[in-house]
């Protein structure tokens, strides 16, 4: 059995497992003769079960003919969702990331909900109401395939126990990709004079999606404007994976590569940072319940400001996707306005897991008793910009990766990987761009 085949074989079997685990046989609630059900999938940490389980029982009490069989999947989710779709049983309404939804988009599985959300009577004010970015995102091919119920953008998480301890001031909003660099410095330390480094600034995330930030502040970007082509070239390019390369092994603020899976070495990083051994990494709102849960004593900070004056973040969302074939239309549709609605997102925005998508909601994400800055993270919506997806981003991110993992474990220059990286999107035997003409 081949490799490639081996791993699909194991990637079923998963999936396969996954499906009796969550899709098995169980009590089915006592249905009236006037209740229609709503089959819902979605995936999180026991935090997201509890804010959707919120949101659907207050959609119970204010929808009785409605009810919502809730489908929780906690693992291989996109693995589960694909396979259903493509076995046309997927469930009448399921969670979607904005990352693979132009190559799902290909399945042609996605209700068009054009028809709902720009309706005269829609409770939903596409235009207006949601942050743009969010709205784009679903929008594809002139369809509105999901609709935008929260997500989150990068920031950086700071140790201020850590910090106090060392005599390090704490970051400002304002500071500049130096002062990043002068404060990762500040906080590697050898404590006890071993001649071994005790402490460091920075976890260098290994998701390069992460890394965006600070891609985009340096003044590269990985496709150009409309996402129609590769721009990863150049000077800028190589400066800004070079920066990556130098934060571990030329200002050695990062710690060496201890585990040949870099999931595994984040994890690990972060868990020194809990403990203040690491000063700062980048996370998005989605980090903070468990820091609180945690009792870490941590705030966040904005993204410096870059050579050119300027700074940008990344920003994702999540949205609920419609099967085409739901027997409900209707009714999963009041389902999935409702999660839009002031009352639910107001809900997400309490939890502080993650931005309420509907822009109305934005202050109710906002804490004052919390102890922290959650409230930066609605700020920087000013200055963040949407990923570059498009149907191929899945082979795109594993080109990419693959050349980060070597630059990030210095078996290659940050030149040759800017090379490697246009060679695998131009790879002739099966291009992701095709090379344009004058190239």
């Amino acid at each position: 059995m081949s490799t490639s085949t081996t791993k699909a074989f194991l990637v079923g079997l998963i999936v396969v497992l996954v499906l009796m685990s969550v899709f098995r046989p169980k009590a089915a609630h006592p249905l009236r003769d006037d209740q229609t059900v709503v089959t819902f999938a979605f995936w999180g940490s026991y935090t997201d079960w509890a804010m959707i389980r919120e949101i659907v029982d207050l959609f119970h009490a204010s929808n009785p003919d409605i009810w919502v069989k809730m489908k929780y999947v906690p693992a291989n989710y996109g693995d589960m969702i694909q396979l259903m779709l493509s076995s046309d049983v997927a469930p009448d309404v399921f969670m979607m990331e904005d990352e693979p939804i132009p190559a799902f988009a290909e399945y042609e599985k996605f209700a068009d909900l054009s028809r709902f959300v720009l309706a005269p009577d829609s409770p939903v004010d596409w235009e207006d109401g949601f942050w743009p970015t969010a709205t784009a995102s679903f929008t594809y091919a002139g369809q509105i395939l999901g609709l935008p119920i929260w997500g989150g953008n990068n920031l950086i998480y700071y140790n201020r126990s850590m910090f106090r301890e060392l005599g390090v001031p704490f970051p400002e909003d304002d500071w500049t990709m130096d002062e990043f660099v002068d404060t990762c410095r500040a906080l590697t330390r050898d404590l006890d004079g071993d001649g071994v480094v005790d402490t460091y600034g920075f976890s260098l995330p290994s998701y390069w999606l992460y890394f965006l930030p600070f891609t985009w502040t340096l003044g590269a970007s990985y496709l150009n404007a409309d996402f129609t082509d590769w721009a990863f070239v150049g000077p800028e390019a190589v400066n800004a994976t070079q920066f990556y390369r130098d934060l571990r092994y030329k200002y050695r603020v990062s710690p060496a590569v201890t585990c040949a899976l870099p999931n595994l070495q984040n994890r690990m990083e972060g868990a020194l940072f809990e403990i203040g051994r690491i000063g700062m990494m980048t996370g998005g709102s989605w980090s903070s319940p468990g820091l609180l849960r945690g009792g870490v004593d941590f705030d966040v900070v904005h993204i410096p400001f870059g050579p050119s004056g300027k700074r940008y973040t990344r920003v994702t969302w999540d949205a609920l996707c419609m099967f085409y074939k739901c027997p409900h239309p209707e009714e999963a549709w009041r389902l999935m306005a409702f999660f839009a609605s002031e009352e639910a997102q107001g809900i997400v925005g309490r939890y502080t897991r993650s931005i309420p998508a509907l822009k109305a909601s934005a202050d109710t994400f906002i804490r004052p008793d919390n102890g922290w800055s959650e409230e930066k993270f609605i700020e920087a919506m000013e200055y963040a910009r949407l990923q570059p997806i498009t149907k191929e981003f899945m082979r795109m991110f594993q080109v990419v990766d693959a050349a980060y993992n070597k630059l990030l474990a210095n078996r290659i220059s940050a030149e040759d990987a800017v090379k490697m990286m246009a060679a695998g999107v131009y790879d002739e035997r099966d291009p992701i761009f095709p090379i344009l003409e004058g190239k």
